[in-house]
């Protein structure tokens, strides 16, 4: 699982549709265990059994959203035009079919599902499709660039060329791995707001760093080595969350 940045986590927004009450409030139960032990900021936006509904929220929503449907709703009505709406009006949605049959699967895959959960599916079943949905949209969020506005024009970086960032009061430097800097006036907080995606951690209270920079790690000293031979210091206060989102980044 990735923990995407220490303190400016992305909420994942989920929508439940079923033609059984009971079924979708045992699943909502289960998403919030679920998010809450892998540490996955979870909002559930929408519980229904009214595709009507699901269809309007999706047409309202600009976030990214995990729609949970079950594939036969009630009178027979299948939910697989529904999925195509949806990727429609948001392609970066996550449609994960719900069903007790099996032979659905197939049709699934053709509406582009990202996953297909066989009724009755185990907790453990249920975490490694969270989990797989948030590698992928952190995956996702590395091929966007970080816009700097700077007067009349704006500066548009990737993710990847980023090795760190220092703040000095109001103002922020960038430092990018060609030796490259840009400077500009942001908050620390309003960028870390903004920064929602790639291996970022706030190491200190005054140096975000990109994790896939990192060469080496001091943990006695408490220094960080770039991969430009940069060492910057790290806080005793935030050693546990760095090596917790270490470890997290081994799986991905």
């Amino acid at each position: 699982m990735i923990q995407m940045i220490l303190e400016s986590e992305i909420i994942v927004h989920f929508v439940l549709i079923d033609d059984i009450a009971g079924h979708n409030d045992l699943l909502a139960e289960q998403l919030r265990e679920a998010c809450a032990s892998i540490h996955i900021p979870c909002d559930i936006a929408l519980i229904t059994n009214d595709p009507a509904q699901v269809e309007g929220y999706a047409k309202t929503c600009t976030q990214p959203t995990v729609y949970f449907m079950d594939i036969q709703l009630e009178e027979n009505t299948l939910t697989l035009p529904l999925a195509q709406t949806i990727i429609k009006n948001n392609c970066e949605s996550y449609i994960i079919y719900v069903s007790a049959h099996a032979h659905y699967a197939l049709d699934c895959l053709h509406t582009h599902a990202f996953d297909f959960l066989l009724k009755p599916w185990t907790k453990k079943q249920l975490i490694a499709c969270l989990e797989a949905v948030w590698q992928s949209h952190a995956r996702h969020q590395l091929t966007l660039p970080l816009q700097v506005h700077l007067g009349t024009h704006t500066v548009m970086t990737s993710l990847n060329d980023i090795l760190y960032f220092s703040r000095d009061k109001m103002n922020l430097c960038m430092y990018l791995e060609n030796g490259s800097t840009l400077t500009w006036r942001e908050s620390f907080d309003h960028l870390l707001a903004r920064l929602q995606g790639g291996f970022f951690c706030l190491c200190h209270r005054s140096y975000l760093i990109n994790l896939q920079k990192v060469r080496k790690i001091d943990w006695e000293e408490r220094t960080i080595t770039l991969s430009n031979g940069l060492v910057l210091p790290f806080s005793r206060r935030r050693e546990q969350a760095l090596r917790n989102l270490l470890k997290n980044m081994e799986g991905i």
